[in-house]
């Protein structure tokens, strides 16, 4: 489970089950349920992810926090699956140790609708996160 929530923000996104794609294994479907909730908001809807796109999260966030050790700085890294019921990015919040964590979700079963919100984290988040996403690609 991919989880990022503070006291009154969740934004999760859990495995479900795999549609494995006999020809490329990298284009097995993950398909996952992913939940927003805050400020009397709560949106759960089914989304669709690729290894490729688990892999290409893991990597991003796994080089953003390694940034964050050598020189504090890290370049913003964006995160957008092949099909986008969601999207995401990680920024340093300048003059803080925190982190931006910002997100739009545009589900499938709402059609022209858009959430857009954002959650500030810290560092230590990062393990659990990537650790998280290894879970749902071993699955």
């Amino acid at each position: 489970m991919f989880e990022i929530k503070n006291e009154d923000t969740l934004f999760r996104f859990s495995f479900i089950s795999r549609i494995e794609e006999p020809e490329d294994r990298r284009l097995d479907l993950i398909m996952c349920w992913l939940e927003i909730a805050g400020c009397s908001i709560n949106l759960q809807c089914q989304c669709e992810l690729t290894i490729f796109d688990l892999e290409s999260l893991k990597e991003m966030l796994s080089e953003f926090y390694a940034s964050l050790y050598k020189n504090g700085r890290p370049k913003p890294v964006q995160f957008a699956p092949r099909m986008k019921s969601f999207t995401c990015e990680f920024n340093a919040v300048e003059g803080s140790d925190l982190i931006g964590f910002n997100f739009t979700a545009t589900p499938a079963i709402y059609d022209s609708w858009q959430l857009t919100g954002e959650i500030a984290i810290d560092q230590s988040y990062f393990p659990a996160l990537i650790q998280g996403i290894e879970s749902i690609l071993t699955n």
